[in-house]
């Protein structure tokens, strides 16, 4: 059975959660959010190396049965991009948590394991062939029966989503060396870096794309691919935790069999509300993916350009202005593990995709709102409607975030050729832009690090 609701750790709530909480929050994500995967997550986060093995423990305390059909996944750290040792231990945890899950439950715990920013097939060879290694000399020496613990590639790049099948086929042929029984892959498809590295509609589409290529993949290899849609609650990031926009957006990206609970959905907005969104996903789950024609890339390229050299120009005062976005989980600063945005022969830093979403919108500019340019010239070329075909809910998403949108503060803190070609963008779609006065008054103020958490309970998630 594979898991349908991941429970996360995602830092996009108005609450703070640490890290010595976060046991609980897992149980919790168990019994009261009916989630039956939890990740504990390990990328660019000082979380324990106990805690899956804690997590056990507590279930088991609780007779909650972690291991029958409820699952712990780490997401570790990328090699390529944070210590080898943080790596190593982290697979160290999985093992130990799925030693005492058998000693105690006599079951498996941790079956798949979550690598994030793959970007090369090399890296999802050695991790897959450490955990197998791993794995053998543990569980020989311990006489701990569990099956092989899978790696889950988590892609999270436009131009690397669209090559989904490479990383597929690249798992698939190292499992198929160590002679696994192979009935069913998962792959991890993540909207929120992409948007942040792409923009949203390059990022949308390029998710589109790829869980439609799992589908024919899928076929191919004759073998069930479970695709995981890693999303939070802004549009931005996918808008699937969102209790206004969830009917859309399951719509859009069809296909998958896996999605996030991430924290904003669980904390800032009303249970009924999260009981409203999770039904929505259950239902969608599994669906059959849209067919989307390959000249559709040109789309995102063109988009994901646009985009890239729009934020440049304000690069600078968002990274001053994310300085000051409060901190919701023990998570490392984005100024050591960070994001970066490639344009032409540039590299510009960004902090982490919740941290980026918050701090755009504390500037006046929710950041669906950067692909203006994009929609200004698909315009001019006659090529809105076919922008359109493939996200029809593309106008409603932007009439949402127009709530959110205070032109004033904008051209304050920015400057006012942002606020004139978002205008020109807006009248393009026929959408109008009228933000709720209490959050225009509040989002006005200066200094405004007193009202960021408001501003974000406002609108029911940070970033």
């Amino acid at each position: 059975m594979i898991p349908r609701l991941m429970c996360t750790q995602h830092p996009d709530s108005t609450v703070r959660v640490t890290a010595q909480e976060e046991v609980d929050e897992a149980i919790q994500g168990f019994s009261m959010y009916g989630c039956d995967e939890v990740m504990s997550d390990y990328e660019g986060k000082l979380t324990p190396y106990s805690q899956p093995k804690d997590i056990v423990m507590k279930a088991k305390n609780l007779d909650i049965p972690v291991g029958e059909k409820l699952y712990i996944t780490p997401r570790i750290p990328n090699p390529k991009l944070e210590d080898f040792d943080r790596v190593a231990l982290t697979l160290e945890a999985a093992l130990i948590a799925n030693y005492y899950a058998y000693k105690y439950l006599g079951t498996q715990a941790v079956k798949w394991i979550i690598l994030p920013m793959v970007e090369s097939t090399d890296v999802i060879r050695l991790v897959q062939r450490l955990i197998i290694k791993k794995s053998k000399i543990l569980y020989e020496e311990m006489g701990v029966p569990c099956t092989m613990m899978q790696l889950v590639p988590l892609v999270e790049d436009s131009s690397k989503l669209i090559h989904i099948h490479e990383y597929i086929i690249s798992l698939y042929d190292i499992l198929k060396e160590f002679d696994a029984d192979l009935k069913v892959l998962r792959v991890f498809l993540g909207k929120s870096d992409t948007a942040t590295k792409s923009g949203h509609i390059a990022s949308a589409l390029s998710m589109m794309y790829a869980l439609h290529e799992v589908f024919k993949i899928d076929e191919e290899l004759d073998i069930d691919i479970k695709p995981i849609i890693g999303m939070g609650s802004p549009p931005f990031r996918g808008g699937i935790n969102n209790p206004k926009l969830v009917d859309m957006e399951v719509e859009q990206y069809r296909g998958f069999s896996t999605v996030t609970i991430q924290s904003a959905i669980r904390y800032d907005v009303t249970y009924s509300d999260y009981q409203r969104v999770q039904s929505a996903l259950l239902t969608n789950i599994g669906g059959t993916s849209r067919k989307v024609d390959p000249q559709l890339l040109q789309l995102v390229d063109e988009a994901a350009m646009k985009y890239r050299a729009l934020v440049a120009r304000y690069i600078d005062v968002v990274n001053k202005y994310a300085s000051v976005i409060p901190t919701t989980r023990d998570r490392i600063s984005w100024r050591e593990y960070g994001r970066s945005i490639v344009l032409e022969d540039k590299m510009l830093s960004t902090p982490r995709a919740i941290v980026y979403t918050a701090t755009w919108y504390i500037l006046g500019v929710p950041p669906l709102l950067l692909d203006a340019d994009f929609i200004i010239e698909a315009y001019r070329r006659d090529a809105i409607d076919w922008v359109f075909k493939y996200m029809p809910y593309l106008k409603k998403e932007w009439e949402y975030e127009a709530q959110f949108y205070v032109p004033q503060v904008a051209e304050r803190r920015l400057d006012g050729e942002i606020v004139l070609k978002i205008n020109k963008a807006m009248d393009v779609m026929g959408v109008r832009h009228e933000p709720a006065e209490l959050y225009r008054k509040l989002i006005e103020l200066n200094p405004i690090e007193p009202y960021i958490l408001s501003l974000g309970k406002m609108r029911g998630f940070l970033g």
